[in-house]
């Protein structure tokens, strides 16, 4: 048993994704926290297999949660019991627990199988065993997804800080929530 306790709705959300028998590998906040022995994190962050079967029980999974895709409070119009999960993602459902975030191919990996092979398995609670990308992996997806460094031009003015990245599992392109927005809703003050 880890020493990390796990949020209640995070730990349900997990044990929904097992109960479902979803193989996924856990990224993101959630992965950094339980390498750092803990930390505030509000979702869930997945790189599940995209294999067909897989898919199955992730939509079964995501249905059971009352999932509906969207992020902070604000829907997405798109129907995801319509399209292919590997079609929409990287995506973000909020859920009747904790939203996921799901991503079958984070920036500078090769997806499942790369994660899963440095990957270890933690366990919370009984019947929730999920496996955590390794700290190794986690820094090259921070890396891979970090904007890159630019020269200042001579002629150009001040630096500029450069824009925000999108949280795992926003695709830029479907984002109708601003960054700031995203940002403010993965770091809630705990009551």
């Amino acid at each position: 048993m880890s020493n990390i306790e796990l949020d209640p709705d995070l730990l349900a959300t997990l044990r929904s994704l097992e109960e479902h028998r979803v193989e996924f590998v856990l990224v993101g906040d959630v992965a950094n926290a339980i390498h750092d022995h803990g930390g505030f994190v509000s979702g869930v962050a997945i790189v599940p297999g995209n294999y067909g079967r897989n898919i199955d029980r992730l939509w079964h999974a995501l249905d059971a949660l009352d999932a509906t895709l969207g992020i902070a409070g604000r829907p997405d119009p798109r129907d995801w019991r319509r399209e292919d999960l590997r079609e929409l993602a990287p995506c973000s459902f909020m859920t009747a627990h904790a939203d996921i975030d799901v991503d079958f191919h984070p920036t500078g990996t090769n997806g499942y199988r790369d994660l899963f092979q440095d990957a270890d398995r933690h366990e919370f609670a009984v019947g929730v065993q999920p496996y955590v990308a390794s700290l190794e992996d986690l820094c090259r997806v921070g890396r891979a997804a970090a904007p890159p460094a630019q020269a200042p031009a001579a002629h150009a003015p001040a630096a500029q800080a450069p824009a925000a990245q999108a949280p795992v599992g926003v695709s830029p392109e479907h984002e109708p929530w601003a960054r700031a927005e995203i940002r403010a809703s993965r770091t809630r003050t705990p009551h």
